[in-house]
């Protein structure tokens, strides 16, 4: 006769088969990681996972890279994450490197060998205000990091701005691990633009950053030569005096060679003096309504959704600047999702903009988008004759209301505007001969805004804009990323008085009815406790 085992016995079976089986996944997890890994980023729009585009770039690696940070220890804000940040994306790059990005991390301050040895490679001491309770003083730090590969090198000398991280080091590897062609991008001169060369503010920044991955070359327009060859996208931004027959005949040839061209005229100047709007003649109506495009002669007005600008105040004797939320700076938050130029930004300003309208039909070849247009409650008005916005508080007679086209893009092959009209000669010379005229296009990009102001509101946009005319997509991609924090949107009148009283009154009402839940809760235990006793008593 068997006897059934003893309850022990089969407890102990069971417990040493956990254990067993518990030490035979961690053991297979472990090799499946050492092969593979997992990132999880719960942010909305993946902030902080790395770009696809960025990922390729350390998959196409054939050979070990080193990446030398050198970097101060305990600096204060804002730049005492800096490091880690820096650290945790080159972290994150050397998880998609296959083993081959070595980083290498040292403090240099006060080891005059490490010093040396940043300063070789192109990082110097940057001045920085050191505080405490007790002392002020300036101390030089290093903020920067190498990358090696091979006989190449590319150098990030100060990390100190964080928004573009990922994008700086994407450029520097894309440029080490790959050969590619030179860019040019030019900028039209000769008709007021403003000078890109001298610029100051935001145009300074848009030409510091160009330059880092392509070429900027100033295009004088209206002389006897066509726009050069190796000029592969031209910027137009708001020309003050009319261009002519010659200038347009070079625009429409660069197009027609398959140039991207970006236009950004206005067709109002401010006066902030006189509060009075100037009207701009440009000339450029014929050639982009050719192409496709109708700039018209208003104003889209936005008293919700706008940007600031100081405006004079006379206070007593005196004037003053206030800023004040102007309805003729738009903002554009409707911005086309799909595109690659505009996608992951927030918003964008267009002062004093007129809108845009498309011809129709469109050719089939030609392909338009609506990259950003102004709110649904916006309005554009023609004839405005102040700049004052107290003019603006209510509707004026002619206002239409709606969404309004302020940034398009057309893509496609278009006909030559001079196909059937003679070549315009140069101011004292001969026109080419009419067989070197372009009559049809090779595939072209063109972007068109009505606010040459737009440029210097729009800093990233400009910027993945050069990318993407110049058709580098992937940076484009991974500098859009992490431009701007979302906006808050502005409340209607009537929301706001409904969250002001949910704050004021919410928590005592939240109070009042945990209280009443409470007392509810206790009455009705007391009561269950009661009902024994009392049918116990006979």
């Amino acid at each position: 006769m068997t006897h059934p085992p003893s309850p022990r016995r089969t407890m102990l079976a069971n417990a040493w088969a956990q254990m067993f089986l518990v030490i035979a996944i961690v053991v297979l997890a472990n090799m499946w990681s050492s092969r593979s890994f997992v990132r999880m980023d719960l942010t909305a729009d993946k902030l902080h996972s790395l770009d696809l585009a960025t990922r390729g770039l350390m998959t196409r690696l054939e050979r070990p890279m080193t990446a030398k940070v050198y970097f101060t220890d305990d600096l204060q804000a804002p730049y005492n994450n800096h490091k880690q940040i820096l650290v945790d994306t080159l972290d994150e790059l050397a998880a998609y490197s296959q083993g081959l990005l070595d980083i290498q991390v040292a403090d240099p301050t006060g080891r005059k060998e490490l010093t040396a040895e940043a300063r070789a490679f192109g990082i110097d001491p940057i001045q920085y205000r050191y505080r405490s309770a007790s002392l002020k003083e300036m101390k030089q730090v290093h903020m920067g990091v190498a990358l090696i590969y091979g006989d190449r090198q590319e150098v990030l000398p100060a990390v100190t701005q964080l928004a573009t991280l990922e994008y700086d080091l994407a450029r520097a590897i894309k440029n080490l691990v790959s050969d590619p062609e030179p860019t040019v991008i030019g900028w039209a001169t000769g008709h007021g633009e403003p000078d890109i060369a001298t610029a100051k503010g935001p145009l300074e920044r848009i030409r510091e950053r160009i330059v880092e991955n392509h070429s900027l070359g100033v295009v004088p327009l209206g002389g006897p030569d066509l726009i050069p060859d190796e000029i592969d996208a031209l910027m137009l931004v708001g020309p003050q005096e009319p261009y002519g027959q010659r200038a347009l005949y070079q625009i429409d040839q660069f197009l027609m060679r398959g140039g991207s061209l970006a236009i950004f005229p206005s067709n109002v100047r401010p006066n902030m003096r006189a509060m009075r709007p100037q009207n701009v003649i440009h000339g450029l109506e014929p050639l982009l309504a050719h192409y496709g495009v109708t700039l018209n002669h208003d104003l889209i007005i936005d008293r919700v959704h706008n940007g600031e600008l100081p405006v004079p105040v006379k206070q007593g004797r005196f004037t003053v600047q206030v800023r004040v939320n102007y309805p003729l700076i738009p903002r554009a938050t409707e911005l086309h999702g799909d595109s690659i130029v505009v996608k992951d930004l927030d918003s964008m300003l267009f002062p004093f903009a007129s809108s845009l309208d498309l011809v129709e039909p469109l050719p089939p070849e030609i392909q338009a988008t609506v990259l950003a247009a102004s709110h649904p409650d916006s309005s554009r008005l023609k004839g405005i004759r102040t700049l004052d916005p107290s003019a603006f508080q209510v509707h004026a007679p002619g206002e239409e209301v709606g969404s309004w086209p302020m940034l398009m893009s057309l893509s496609g092959e278009w006909t030559s505007f001079f196909a059937d009209k003679d070549i315009p000669a140069p101011p004292g010379g001969e026109a080419e001969d009419a067989a070197t005229k372009l009559r049809r296009g090779a595939p072209a990009r063109l972007i068109v805004s009505g606010s040459a102001d737009f440029v210097a509101n729009n800093v990233p946009f400009v910027l993945n804009l050069a990318d993407w005319m110049v058709a580098d997509d992937a940076l484009v991609g991974i500098r859009s990323k992490v431009v701007n924090l979302p906006a808050l949107e502005p409340l209607d009148e009537g929301t706001t008085g409904l969250v002001k009283l949910a704050n004021l009154l919410g928590g005592t009402l939240l109070l009042i009815l945990f209280g009443l839940a409470r007392f509810a809760l206790r009455r009705r235990t007391a009561f269950r406790e009661l009902q024994p006793t009392a049918q116990a008593t006979p």
